[in-house]
């Protein structure tokens, strides 16, 4: 399983084995900053210049005291995948074995606002015997710049 913690400070390239889908939101999301040093927020967000995304794509509140995350938004074919919709709910009671590798790429992103790449077998999946692979991307959004509140999303699931 790969899994990558991108410093957004670093002048790294996206890496080109990344399906065209997950470099697509690491592109978006690099030109959306609206300043030096600040992270773009929610309202950076346009629906529309990523269309295409947008079945892929999921927004996740981030609760602090404790730190928890809250599907906000679920797109269609992340739903097809998990077999009913996720908004409203929580990664930690959705998603069984949660904690982990994958609770502190969430930590991370939020902690040092920064993006996370994982590639793997697929561990959350209504028919986990069609998908084989899942690859995902998430990205931090912060309404003030500063703090992040929100992340997006791209998850592919990959037969």
């Amino acid at each position: 399983m790969a899994i990558l913690t991108i410093d957004r400070a670093a002048p790294a390239e996206t890496p080109q084995d990344w399906h065209p889908k997950i470099r697509r939101l690491m592109d978006y999301w690099r030109s959306m900053h609206p300043a030096e040093g600040l992270l773009p927020g929610r309202q950076h967000v346009d629906p529309g210049a990523i269309a295409d995304l947008l079945p892929h794509l999921f927004l996740v509140d981030v609760e602090r005291v404790p730190l928890r995350f809250k599907y906000r938004l679920v797109g269609t074919d992340y739903v097809q995948m998990m077999g009913r919709d996720l908004t409203g709910e929580y990664l930690d009671t959705v998603h069984p074995g949660f904690p982990g590798p994958i609770l502190q790429q969430y930590i991370d992103t939020v902690e040092h606002r920064r993006p996370a790449y994982r590639k793997g077998p697929v561990m959350y999946a209504n028919a986990k015997k069609d998908y084989l692979t899942v690859e995902r991307l998430i990205v931090p959004l912060a309404r003030n710049g500063i703090d992040v509140d929100m992340i997006m999303g791209v998850i592919l699931h990959l037969r």
